[in-house]
């Protein structure tokens, strides 16, 4: 059954957490994680958005450092979700895919 409230998680962040075609999370977890991770590349967006939109050498070295700083804190146990984070922080800033 379909419920209205239900969070539309991108198929990049379901890639994450699915294996032979099943989810290995429940929808609510999901939902949650992918919520978390949404805000979380929001709020990257906005600090490395002060990066010179034409220096992409500035750009790589901001969302490498912030892939970094995840890992150790945030998301150590979760590399594809830091890289997800990561990605999608590049995409709201309008800048190129980083080499993860």
């Amino acid at each position: 059954m379909y419920d209205h409230n239900q969070t539309l998680v991108p198929d990049s962040f379901l890639a994450l957490h699915v294996r032979h075609g099943r989810p290995l999370l429940e929808r609510k977890e999901m939902e949650a994680r992918y919520e978390s991770a949404e805000l979380l590349a929001e709020q990257i967006a906005a600090v490395v958005a002060s990066v010179a939109a034409d220096d992409a050498a500035g750009q790589r070295e901001a969302l490498r450092a912030v892939k970094a700083s995840l890992l150790v804190d945030v998301l150590s146990e979760r590399e594809p979700e830091a890289a997800w984070v990561v990605t999608r922080a590049a995409e709201i800033c309008q800048w190129a895919p980083p080499d993860l």
